[in-house]
């Protein structure tokens, strides 16, 4: 899986969604992102894997080599 922008939550993992999070209480989606407040329920909007890597303090290195969808924190 290719990681750039996207919507990022660390929840022991650090979760992606690259269009949208569909959740029973709100819905984000990348043609609104701008007009969403962060954190929504701990989702952020980032332009890259690096910047959310940064934001999270996760080292990108560990990350990029897991061939899981997310790494343990």
């Amino acid at each position: 899986m290719i990681y750039e922008s996207g919507f990022y939550k660390l929840d022991g993992v650090l979760l992606y969604g690259a269009n949208f999070v569909l959740n029973a209480s709100y819905e984000l989606s990348k043609e609104t992102k701008d007009q969403h407040v962060y954190p929504t329920d701990g989702w952020y909007w980032f332009d890259s894997l690096e910047e959310a890597c940064s934001f999270f303090n996760i080292n990108i290195d560990d990350y990029q080599q897991s061939d899981k969808e997310g790494i343990p924190v």
